[in-house]
């Protein structure tokens, strides 16, 4: 099982903003200022509680996450 993958899906997080922090996202992390510009836009006007992808930025789908268990056990 995946954590990141298991866990996502539990709380809520769309499909392709998992996809993307699984993915991508770990290429952005390692550039400081691609970091800086993506949380600036992943936060803007609103308070994010995940990574989102960029298609969910450009369309400002912003979900409700629900506590996962995963962790539990």
């Amino acid at each position: 099982m995946n954590y990141h993958i298991e866990c996502g899906r539990h709380s809520g997080i769309p499909e392709c903003c998992i996809n993307w922090f699984i993915g991508p996202w770990s290429s952005v992390r390692i550039f400081g200022w691609v970091w800086t510009l993506y949380w600036r836009e992943n936060n803007k006007d609103v308070d994010v509680k995940y990574i989102r992808c960029l298609e969910c930025i450009k369309g400002s789908v912003v979900m409700d996450i629900k506590e996962c268990d995963c962790e539990s056990g």
